[in-house]
């Protein structure tokens, strides 16, 4: 019985075997094996297309889902815990459920490592209140000087920047809400490493200094366009060598804050954004959570620089006891609490009031093509000229037009222009006519030295339009005037 199986299995297998062969001689396995293949890849080919339609609709929740699950293995470390946490928490406000009110985070650059061999909290370096509107898409960014004289529990009268190393964030908390009468809801705090590594991450920062600096305690950073990576930027943000001290430093950091939401603004990768927030999770000690810190990052994306008011909180330096603090206005600081909870946004009269005399010497870099507009005088005798020409090229619609000199005299009128503003070269010269004949060239170093795209430097033969004629030219294309006044020569 078992051979006879055997036989059977035997002519089975040669009678496909002579099947197989016949198949192949005559092309029907070829064709066979071909449609089996396409069969194959049809197939393959709807699963994907129903994976990615499942993707497409699902994506976003999907995405939002993997973001927070990767930050919560990040945040768990910047939290802190056991009492001092507890601390932290008790002193943060709720939340309010009016969608009109701001939700208020508190920023906090420790100095930490500063000092060798320092331990335990350190004082605080920069302290900021950012109140935030999602509904409207504003802000109103409070900063607060490291010197203003406030009473600590238990301490008395001290500088706001020690509440922080006598009890952690939960003090400057603290401080910060009886100073101002501002609800706190939120704390980010971060060392200068963190810092370094946020900049590091944006792939640096560009921004404009008037001058250099030169700082032994924070260090040296030349004039001119610059992009500063997260050392530098430090540098930037730390260095107070300045004439009003803190004050000055503060416009330095409102600058660089600009820049920085300029540049994060630009970010269109969504991976690059939520890489960003996982280094701010791993760098920084906050109570945010992951869920709410992936939120923050979505409001953030509709929020422009020119939404964003900057201001520090008025008041003089006083010496009071012999020791030299930071005297807060009261009056004018009820004024701007007032403001913040009516509509979080300060006044432009109000605005007038906080200015504050500055030297600060970070300005927000303005780009290749912006039009920015410097005109100074090649030689002293042509003073009075500037500010006829930079009117003119106000009234012909350019709005960033500055004024000024420079040490070097020049006798022809020269147009310097930045690499890629030509158009912007040649749109001046076409709204002051006097300015065809000059020497037009393109100078990266003379337009940076003034942060404009275009640099117009009147030399000692130019010659400036009367009041007449400069109005005339711009009456002219609509009452179809053929002339109206003449050119006049510079001042004799």
């Amino acid at each position: 019985m078992g051979e006879h199986i055997r036989q059977q299995a035997k002519y089975s297998k040669a009678r496909r075997r002579r099947r197989e062969l016949r198949n192949r001689s005559s092309g029907e396995g070829t064709i066979y094996r071909t449609r089996r293949r396409r069969y194959r890849f049809v197939i393959l080919l709807l699963v994907l297309i129903s994976v990615c339609c499942v993707l497409g609709f699902y994506g976003k929740p999907i995405a939002k889902l993997v973001a927070k699950a990767y930050l919560s293995l990040k945040i768990s470390k910047s939290h802190l815990s056991g009492q001092e946490g507890a601390k932290a928490r008790h002193s943060l406000a709720r939340l309010s459920t009016d969608p009109n009110k701001s939700v208020n985070t508190l920023i906090l650059g420790s100095d930490a490592g500063s000092v060798k061999g320092e331990s335990g909290y350190s004082r605080s370096d920069v302290m900021m209140l950012v109140c935030l509107q999602e509904r409207y898409k504003k802000a109103v960014v409070i900063s607060i000087p490291r010197d203003t004289m406030v009473q600590i529990s238990g301490h008395g009268t001290q500088k706001i920047n020690a509440a922080h190393s006598f009890n952690g964030p939960s003090g400057a908390i603290d401080a910060v809400k009886n100073l101002l009468g501002i609800d706190v809801h939120h704390y980010i705090s971060m060392q200068f490493t963190g810092f370094e590594k946020i900049v590091n991450a944006l792939g640096g920062i560009p921004i404009h200094l008037n001058q250099p600096i030169n700082d032994p305690h924070s260090g040296y950073l030349p004039a001119g366009d610059l992009k500063l990576d997260g050392w530098q930027a430090l540098v930037l943000v730390r260095s107070r060598n300045m004439p009003n001290g803190d004050l000055d430093r503060i416009q330095s950091q409102h600058a660089f804050m600009e820049a920085l939401m300029t540049k994060a603004a630009s970010m269109k990768s969504v991976w690059k954004a939520n890489q960003l927030v996982g280094i701010v999770a791993s760098n920084c000690k906050m109570d945010y959570t992951a869920g709410q810190l992936i939120d923050l990052a979505q409001e953030l994306k509709g929020f422009k620089p020119e939404n964003v008011q900057m201001i520090t909180v008025p008041g003089t330096a006083q010496y009071v006891g012999g020791v030299s603090y930071f005297v807060a206005d009261q009056n004018l600081l009820s004024q701007v609490v007032s403001r913040v909870e009516a509509d979080n946004w300060i006044s432009p009269d109000l605005l007038t009031k906080l200015q504050m005399p500055s030297s600060s010497r970070a300005a927000v870099l303005n780009g290749p093509t912006a039009d920015v507009i410097s005109v100074l005088s090649g030689s002293s005798s042509l003073a009075w000229a500037v500010p006829i020409v930079a009117r003119e090229l106000t009234l012909m619609g350019h709005k960033q037009v500055s004024q000024g000199h420079t040490k070097q005299p020049l006798a022809r009128t020269t147009v310097y222009y930045r690499s890629g503003a030509l158009a912007n070269c040649q749109a001046v010269i076409k709204s002051v006519p006097e300015l065809s004949d000059a020497d037009v060239i393109e100078s990266a170093q003379i337009t940076a030295a003034h942060n404009s795209s275009v640099v117009v430097v009147l030399g000692s033969r130019f010659t400036t339009p009367s009041l007449v004629s400069m109005y005339g030219r711009i009456c002219k294309p609509v009452f179809n005037v053929q002339s109206l006044g003449t050119v006049v020569n510079a001042l004799k």
